[in-house]
């Protein structure tokens, strides 16, 4: 077979849709060397995709290129499958022979219209309604985004096919003991600590998980908030000091992929107080770091969490309260969630793909 991907987010994304599309495409090209491989993109980068991949760059200026004018190219190529890695698929009039899959991560922007611009979200919305319709197949990475594609876009549930998502091979490494203890105090991480890894949005819950974590009664442990500088940043600054707790509260946001792995490892437990997400890549990295964990009561959540976790209610302090201070009572001790992490793993991911490509 003759694939092609969307390669934007492969090439230009170092984060969720970025990890998800390299992932998958160097799984399938490694697994599967059998098929030709192509990855359609304006202006390619460093990344060094596989010796089986070939890259497609427009021809022109590349103009309205990624929404629309790839479709010549992929008649041209003879492509049997094209997958929109990242929420959408070109606009326009496809060969009849070719198979269009396309992968939702999540629709966010319909349950919570205010944490997006007006014009983002009306994009978001043309871009998945249109790929929604169009796709042979849809792959939803979780079931909770699959209800909400039910839900908001009437998508057929025979359509929909849940494969979830791994967290990249960086994560899946043995780390020896000198190499985490060395990073703690590069960093300064010298306090056992609890650890929440996104950026810093609205809907991540930075401020609750803030203000439980000062009415804690256990002062002997730090709270380490690790993500990009957003939105809320400056608020989780200043309601930190507000609480006089600055020496309690550590943020970074110069963790490099390299480190990630060892500042998971580093910690003590493992909090996850978003108020929605389409899968939740942080829990699958903790889970790997062996991190007991603490997490909001929402669907995606409970899909995806090892057994064992503890659920609290955002909106409920007292909750939060209670669900970090058993976190902390759990000790340091790691847990062993080896069959758990059978279900994101990267061979069995790509050849569920695979398996909806031929079929």
């Amino acid at each position: 077979m003759k694939i092609g991907f969307d390669a934007k987010r492969y090439f230009h994304n170092n984060t969720g849709l970025g990890n998800y599309s390299r992932v998958l495409v160097n799984e399938l090209c490694k697994h599967f060397p059998e098929h030709a491989y192509y990855l359609f993109d304006k202006r390619p980068n460093i990344y060094n995709h596989p010796e089986n991949a070939q890259i497609v760059k427009p021809s022109g200026n590349g103009f309205l290129w990624r929404e629309k004018g790839i479709i010549k190219d992929i008649a041209t190529i003879g492509l049997d499958v094209f997958h929109g890695l990242s929420n959408e698929l070109p606009f326009g009039n496809y060969p009849n022979s070719l198979k269009k899959i396309v992968t939702i991560h999540d629709v966010i922007f319909k349950p919570f219209p205010s944490h997006y611009k007006w014009m983002d979200r009306t994009i978001y919305d043309i871009k998945t309604r249109h790929a929604v319709k169009i796709a042979d197949t849809i792959i939803a990475t979780s079931q909770a985004t699959a209800n909400d594609l039910i839900k908001y876009y009437n998508a057929e549930a025979k359509r929909i096919e849940v494969v979830y998502q791994s967290c990249g091979p960086l994560h899946q490494l043995h780390y020896p003991t000198d190499a985490v203890e060395d990073f703690k105090t590069t960093k300064g991480l010298k306090e056992p600590y609890l650890l929440y890894v996104s950026s810093f949005q609205t809907r991540k819950n930075h401020l609750p998980l803030i203000k439980a974590f000062a009415a804690l009664k256990n002062k002997n442990i730090q709270l380490v908030l690790a993500g990009r500088k957003g939105e809320t940043y400056e608020a989780c600054v200043a309601l930190i000091k507000s609480l006089g707790i600055e020496k309690l509260v550590n943020l970074v946001d110069d963790i490099s992929a390299e480190e990630l792995p060892l500042l998971y490892r580093g910690a003590q437990g493992f909090v996850y107080p978003s108020m929605i997400e389409g899968f939740g890549i942080p829990l699958i990295e903790a889970t790997y770091a062996g991190l007991p964990m603490a997490v909001n009561n929402i669907a995606v959540f409970k899909e995806i969490a090892p057994e064992g976790a503890l659920y609290f209610d955002t909106n409920n302090e007292a909750s939060m309260v209670v669900a970090l201070q058993e976190l902390v009572e759990k000790g340091q001790k790691k847990i062993a969630y080896g069959e758990h992490l059978k279900r994101f793993d990267e061979a069995g991911i790509s050849k569920r793909v695979m398996q909806i490509y031929r079929g």
